[in-house]
């Protein structure tokens, strides 16, 4: 952050893209001429989900990979996929092999984790044979861009166009996308940072919370210092519960970054966990270029079990993403016992070692009518 935590700097270079940015920034300044300051969650649902010119929405756009503006699990390879296959094959052998097992995906960017996870799972034994895929896409052109990319896989806008069948959910790096209030501790008390402008440029004001985010502030630890700064994600029952929906009996499986509460708003941790991202660059300010950016905050892990939980899910203990994918992979491991491929321990190592993506990245569970059914993960 710049040393005016209220302001932002400007831009210091050109985005690829001016014509969405300008867009976009028009739509934002419109919006604060219009009711005064905005919220950073509507700015957000602007820069990065406006139909049109959003960060998130342009199909063709590179954002992932050596191309794009930041790494994923899936961008390491197709061996990521391939995990997640081998975990939907143990949960659909645990509910005694339904006829029908189908895997909704949602975030699925590009579809590449689709591609792997069916690469991966084939059509030849009757898993195979039971397994259907689909992907919820809001965004429009997004999912037009993904009926084309996948065919065979059903891409729908929303849940409720899915039945509920027994299978598995999966939300790779979705939940640190959804947008979030910033908040600052100022004379013992918690103030929302919203979006302005002050001398032509975006700059943040302080407010007073109130509604939602001034409920969820009251449930945080008390005592933090003036000066302290955090988010505070939007409420993700209705999200959560849309992926309870789809599912008669199940799993979501959430791999993402993020920390357990009290560790989140650890009295050291003074700036939070925002971060943006553009060209493998990593940055501070959400305002600067509005919509060539990533913009992202970690995930609260507590509060994410206990929203599941108010769905009905029930939460299983989170794992980091180096036990959930060596878990997942011990059938596969065991059948490669032996056999030396560089590409596979590559993968595998980036994936699951301490110094890699195997602690950074954690994975969160939650189950639907698997009582008294045992889990072997």
């Amino acid at each position: 952050m710049t040393s005016d935590p209220l302001r932002s700097d400007n831009p210091s270079y050109l985005p690829e893209d001016a014509g969405a940015i300008a867009r976009l920034q028009e739509e934002v300044m419109r919006r604060i001429d219009t009711q005064g300051s905005i919220s950073f969650p509507e700015y957000l649902s602007v820069v990065l989900y406006d139909e049109r010119d959003g960060y998130y929405a342009r199909p063709h756009q590179r954002r992932t990979g050596r191309e794009g503006d930041f790494f994923t699990a899936v961008s390491v390879g197709d061996l990521f996929g391939t995990l997640m296959a081998e975990h939907a094959r143990k949960l659909w052998l645990e509910l005694g092999s339904p006829a029908r097992f189908r895997i909704v995906e949602w975030g699925s960017e590009d579809g590449q984790l689709a591609r792997d996870v069916l690469s991966a799972v084939g059509d030849e034994d009757d898993f195979g044979q039971a397994l259907t895929y689909a992907v919820i896409e809001p965004l429009a052109g997004k999912r037009e861009a993904l009926a084309a990319a996948l065919p065979g896989v059903q891409v729908v806008a929303e849940p409720a166009e899915l039945d509920a069948v027994d299978g598995m959910v999966l939300a790779n790096e979705l939940i640190d996308a959804i947008p979030f209030w910033l908040v600052r501790r100022e004379e013992g008390r918690w103030l929302e940072k919203r979006v302005a402008i002050r001398e032509g440029d975006f700059a943040f004001e302080l407010a007073e919370p109130a509604g939602e985010l001034a409920k969820l502030l009251s449930s945080l630890p008390a005592g933090l210092p003036d000066g302290y700064e955090s988010e505070v994600r939007v409420p993700l029952q209705e999200l959560l519960a849309g992926m309870a929906g789809v599912l008669r009996r199940g799993e979501v499986v959430l791999p993402d970054y993020g920390f357990e509460q009290a560790d989140y708003y650890h009295p050291e941790r003074r700036t939070g966990t925002l971060q943006t991202y553009g060209k493998h660059r990593r940055g501070e300010d959400p305002l600067v270029a509005p919509g060539a950016l990533d913009i992202t905050a970690h995930v609260d892990w507590t509060r994410l079990a206990e929203e599941g939980a108010a769905v009905g899910l029930t939460p299983e203990p989170l794992l980091t993403q180096g036990r959930f994918l060596t878990l997942a992979g011990e059938e596969l491991l065991r059948a490669r016992d032996g056999q030396v491929d560089p590409g596979f321990v590559r993968q595998f190592m980036t994936l699951t070692h301490p110094a890699q993506l195997g602690t950074k990245f954690q994975v969160q569970r939650f189950r639907k009518g698997l009582d008294g059914v045992s889990d072997t993960a």
